[in-house]
């Protein structure tokens, strides 16, 4: 399965993302990812390295159990 950090990861390596790879990610991650380019794209004015690593929703879901 496709992971958000790989997604992100590909982005910062080539700029893009396949619509296959983009189509395996599970629907939270994808939603994540989203708003992250959203962010990315407006604020970070396209500079791969600025691109949030990690999913933040993964980590607050490991902080409330």
């Amino acid at each position: 399965m496709y992971t958000y950090e790989e997604a992100v990861k590909q982005l910062q390596e080539t700029g893009s993302i396949s619509l296959i790879n983009f189509k395996e990610l599970p629907y939270e991650d994808l939603e994540e990812l989203l708003e992250e380019i959203k962010k990315w794209c407006v604020y970070a004015n396209g500079n791969k390295e600025k691109l949030e690593k990690k999913s933040k929703k993964k980590d607050k879901k490991k902080k409330k159990k």
